[in-house]
């Protein structure tokens, strides 16, 4: 049997009457108060890291036939930014530190393409689109407690988005775009 009241009125011990227009409504705003998780991002602040000083090549940029191998230490002499503590969805936690992609993209030319594939070394790729670097800001990330990250912890490079940490993941860009294990990108 359903029983539903479309108003109730109470009186309560000081003569008082409260009318509530919907027993239902009142009860769902009661317990979505008890059951809000609330959403965080992680702060983002200058890094005071030195740059690496290591000049291997680690990440492939350009377009397809026209690429430039950068390093490390190419990429540590843009400023430097560091994450509060957080957990990568995939395991490794702890600060995140690295560069803006978009100062990594305007010093190398490639901030105004339409489109952009990034490649991992196992050979997973996507695809960003200018308006969604626009729209979030991702870090490039090239250290984890202040150190190189090693591949266990999916390093060398990854590229994360720290204002999406902790939101439901309808609220979030897809963490598709988390790309660990980076090694080009590639104007498509």
């Amino acid at each position: 049997m359903k029983f539903f009241l479309s108003c109730v009125l109470f009186k309560t011990k000081a003569y008082k009457v409260i009318n509530f227009c919907s027993i239902r409504q009142f009860l769902i705003l009661v317990l979505s108060s008890f059951l809000t998780i609330p959403a965080y991002s992680v702060e983002v602040h200058s890094s005071d890291f030195p740059p690496s000083s290591d000049i291997s090549p680690v990440l492939t940029l350009g377009m397809p036939g026209q690429e430039v191998l950068i390093s490390m230490a190419d990429i540590e002499s843009l400023p430097m930014f560091e994450t509060s503590e957080m957990v990568h969805f995939d395991g490794p936690q702890g600060r995140f530190s690295g560069v803006w992609l978009i100062d990594l993209l305007k010093q190398y030319g490639l901030n105004d393409a339409p489109r952009l594939r990034f490649i991992a070394i196992d050979g997973y790729e996507v695809f960003i689109t200018k308006e969604n670097r626009d729209r979030k800001q991702y870090l490039m990330v090239t250290r984890l407690n202040g150190l190189p990250i090693s591949t266990n912890n999916l390093g060398p490079l990854l590229l994360i988005i720290p204002s999406d940490v902790g939101l439901a993941s309808h609220l979030t860009e897809s963490k598709n775009y988390w790309i660990w294990a980076l090694n080009e990108i590639l104007i498509q």
